[in-house]
Formats: structure tokens, sequence, C-alpha cells
């Protein structure tokens, strides 16, 4: 006969939180709960399982071996877990009520959210969203950690839990100061660009990998920059190439504003573009809300980005 194992799902969340911050007392602050409740209810919990989940001699407290082996576990039994909730909600409220816990790269958030939460409002005004602006490997994390529902990201990421659904497409543009030289050109190959002077978002922005693919590696060491700065914001790198010349690449929907000594300058065919898409957990229990979260920004983009089609394009990786 099967020995029975007992436990609770907020045995489980307790773990999941001392795994997470790697503190007991930052586990139970999260949890809303005192430290010895949390302590005493995770040792509860090894014991009734006869193993010892967490090594608390180190700092961080770290898995045991056996805790490796069960966490992923214990992860998958709270999502099932709260798929049954989330059906219960579906049937009491109806399938467009709920909460999305959304991540949002800083390079789409804040020329996709003011198009896109007027449209949710419009379309599905009874669900609750909470957005974060993470960078891509925080995402992934977060998605990984069952921390958020659904990320808004260059794709493809090709992560083998995850799926992704592809939105549409955002050419490149150049942006450069009205004196430079490529603002001489009506339209420019990518091939030509140059590292001299291109001002970058700072490490950890799939962008960032995407510009240095574009531009060629070979600096022209006669010239030497005054000022070398990477940003995590493009409104920053935007005012920098309006108030100190250089470049930098946009994407389509932050063309919209610049500076007025700047100018867009467009780039040959195969035009250099971004896939974005939706990613998240395979078989999620709220994959209609996410459904409807794709359809709310295909409807709040311009007309132009949803008629482009690959075939003009060179869709490039974003690592």
């Amino acid at each position: 006969m099967v020995p029975k194992v007992n436990f609770s799902l907020t045995q489980l969340e307790y773990v999941m939180a001392v795994h997470k911050y790697g503190h007991f007392a930052k586990a139970a602050e999260a949890c809303f709960v005192t430290q010895p409740t949390l302590s005493m209810q995770i040792q509860k919990l090894e014991e009734d399982l006869g193993v010892v989940i967490f090594d608390r001699s180190k700092k961080p407290i770290l898995l045991t071996h056996m805790g490796k082996k069960l966490i992923s576990q214990m992860q998958t039994v709270l999502f099932e877990a709260r798929k049954i909730e989330n059906l219960i909600q579906q049937e009491k409220k109806g399938a467009k009520q709920g909460s999305l816990m959304i991540g949002v790269i800083p390079t789409v958030a804040p020329y996709l959210l003011p198009r896109l939460l007027p449209m949710c409002e419009e379309l599905f005004p009874e669900v609750e969203l909470n957005i974060k602006e993470m960078q891509t490997d925080h995402i992934l994390k977060a998605l990984d950690d069952d921390e958020i529902d659904v990320g808004v990201l260059a794709t493809p990421t090709q992560v083998s839990k995850m799926f992704e659904f592809p939105l549409y497409y955002e050419p490149f543009y150049v942006l450069c100061e009205k004196n430079h030289e490529y603002a001489q050109a009506k339209k420019i190959k990518y091939q030509s660009l140059s590292m001299e002077d291109v001002w970058l978002l700072e490490e950890g922005h799939c962008l960032r990998n995407q510009v240095l693919d574009l531009c060629s590696i070979k600096k022209n060491k006669g010239t030497r920059r005054r000022y070398k700065f990477e940003s995590g914001s493009l409104e920053t790198l935007k005012n920098l190439v309006d108030l100190y010349g250089g470049y930098t690449l946009l994407p389509h929907l932050a063309t919209e504003q610049i500076g007025e000594h700047s100018q867009i300058v467009q780039f040959e065919r195969p035009i250099p573009a971004r896939e974005i898409g939706l990613v998240y957990r395979r078989e999620h229990y709220k994959s209609e809300l996410i459904e409807s979260l794709g359809e709310a920004i295909l409807k709040s983009i311009p007309e132009e980005l949803r008629k482009i089609r690959p075939k003009d394009l060179d869709v490039l990786p974003i690592a």
C-alpha cells in the first residue's frame, strides 16, 4: 500500500516563498504571516514527508539535494490548484473576468501601454490588470516561477516550457542628428552602420543585442568620442541624440515623438525588425484572458503595423 502524503497548499506556498527570498523572515513578510508560523509549517511539512527541504546553515538559505528534486513538483501542484480556483471563478463571473499579471519589456511598455489600456477597458472592463515593466530574462524567470501569467516581449525566445504567440512585427529606424551623415540618405543599408557614435541600451535589454547585431564591430580609431553612456530608456537615448549627435536605433512605436534637432531615416529592404509576442506557460489556466489580451494588443497598435508581413523584413533574433 502506498503511504499517504499529507501537506497543505499553504505549506507549499511557504516553501516557494523561502526558495524565492532565501530568507525565512522575508518569506514570512511576503506571505503576510509571522516568521515562527512560517517556520513551524515548513518544519511540519518536512517531518510529515520525512525529508529536509532547506539547508538552514547556508546564507541565503538553499535547497537541499532532495529539496531541489521536490521544488519543481511543488510548483506544479500549486499551478494546477490555481486551475481549480480559476474554473470556479469563470463559472461564477464569466471568462472575461478575473486578473492578469503581465510583464512587459521596457522598450515596449511606454509606447504600447498608453494605447493598450483604454482598449482593455473597452473590451474587458471587469479584468484586473497588474502590469510590471521587466527585462526579458526577468520575465522568463517570473513566468517559470509562476509570479506572472504572461509576458509581452520580443520573440521567439525558444524556451521549452513556454508557449509563444507572435502578435506583430515592428521595423527599426535610424534616429540621428540632422547634420549626421546618415541623415543625408533617403534610405540606409544596415550593413553600413558602425559602432563609432551609436547610443546603446544597457546590458540586459534584448534590443541592445539586436542593435549590436546590426552595427559593424569595426571602429574608426582616428575619432574619439567625448561621451560614452548606456541607458535603460529609449527616451534617454532619443534626448542624447538630439543634444549631442550620434545615432541610435528605434522600433516603430518609439518614433512618434522626436527632438527638433533629430531625424528619422528608414532602412532599405530587407528592413531590420523585431517580432513582438505573448509568452506564457503551456496549458495556462488563464488562457482565455491571455488570448483576449492578445486581441486587445492587435486592436490597439497602428494599422500599418498590423499589415506588415515578414517577407520584406529581416527579423532579428533576441539573443
